[in-house]
Formats: structure tokens, sequence, C-alpha cells
């Protein structure tokens, strides 16, 4: 025989949690190019594509981006620098924002991705990862209207370590794709928040009185 507690508790309020994954993200990008020194070239333009998670579905797979940016481009040197501003609808139709800073050889520009808000169920969303962008190809021509020179080109934007923290949201589920714990997958049951139960034996051996009932001895 036992004695069953159920003890009350405050539900604690919903933290952050964080979940990690891997992105991956072709893209395309148009814009124009600008001779602005001797030695110096400016691209502005827009990246487009579309945003894969590496281990399935989730809020970010598939979801489409654009980046407003520029890009400087250093001939001598052969060096360049971007910054842009991102747009990311998931296919919820919830927006993230971001902003994006990367330098390095034509073709390779590396650098930071940071996450600065959202809307709908990725309201409060921060987040930040490391950011390579590849280019594959690309090309040049003469916009015979306006006489400027029009850019366009194809590559590949990978986040190898993307951190999100979303207020209420459990980051790892349904999120960012990776899957439900372990735990939860084998179909054990989780503990509930508000609740728990403490079972106390009560037969205490030899310490029977002949009359079937086991007396309970005061700790």
């Amino acid at each position: 025989m036992s004695l069953v507690l159920t003890f009350l508790l405050p539900t604690l309020p919903a933290m952050a949690e964080q979940g990690t994954a891997k992105v991956l993200a072709p893209w395309e990008a148009n814009g124009q190019l600008f001779q602005v020194a001797v030695d110096k070239l400016q691209f502005i333009g827009t990246f487009e594509g579309i945003m894969y998670i590496e281990h399935g579905d989730g809020l970010f797979d598939t979801a489409l981006f654009t980046c407003p940016s520029t890009q400087i481009i250093h001939v001598l040197t052969n060096q360049t620098e971007g910054h842009g501003y991102c747009t990311l609808e998931s296919p919820t139709g919830d927006y993230v924002y971001a902003e994006f800073n990367c330098d390095g050889a034509p073709g390779a520009c590396k650098g930071k991705f940071t996450i600065t808000g959202g809307t709908g169920k990725l309201t409060g969303i921060t987040g930040e990862s490391p950011m390579i962008v590849r280019t594959a190809l690309s090309g040049t021509a003469i916009d015979e209207a306006s006489g400027g020179t029009i850019s366009a080109a194809k590559g590949l934007a990978i986040w190898p370590e993307m951190r999100f923290e979303v207020p209420g949201q459990n980051a790892t589920v349904g999120i960012l794709g990776t899957g439900p714990d372990e735990a939860d997958a084998g179909g054990e049951p989780t503990a509930k928040d508000d609740e728990m139960e403490i079972k106390i034996p009560t037969e205490l051996e030899g310490s029977g009185d002949g009359d079937g009932q086991t007396p309970v001895r005061p700790q």
C-alpha cells in the first residue's frame, strides 16, 4: 500500500529555448555596378533565394529571403566588403529580419549574420551565425537605356551554425526542423510542469499487528 500525494507547483513563465541548425541557400543577385574610385567598384543590388535546413522541415525550411545589399570591390588588393539587410518569409507567413556583414576575396565572402526580430510565431526571435557567401557565376552587361553596368550573379549562402532563441517556443521542435528529443520520440511520458506525484511506502517489514493493518510509524 502506498499513499500518493500530489503537490501543485506554480507554472513558471515560458523561457526562450535555443536551437541550432545548418542552413543552406542557393541565391541569385541582380543590381548595378559602379566605378566609385580609381581602384574601387561598388555593387548595389538584391540577393534572393530559398533557405533549406539540413535536417528537414521547420519554419525556416523553404523560407524565401530577400537581401538588399551593397558590396565594395577593391580592384588592386582583390578584396571585397559586403553589408546588407535580409527579410525572411517562412511558409507560415511569419517574417524574420536580419543584418549581415562579410569580407574576403571575390567569390568567398565570410562574416556574421545577425537576426534582429520577427513577426507572428517568431516575434522576439534573436540569433546569429557565421555566414559564408560563395559566388559560382557572375557577369556584367551595359544597359543601353541608362548607360549603367548591370551585374548578375548566382551562388550559395551557408550558415553553418545558426542559433535561434524564440520566446515561448521550442526552438528544436517545429522551428529548426531538428525533430523531437530522443525521450519524446520513444513515446515516454514527460513530466508535467504544474504538478508532482510522490509515493510514500507504508508497509514496514515485521510491523504487522495481526489484523491485516500496518500502522504507519511517524518519521
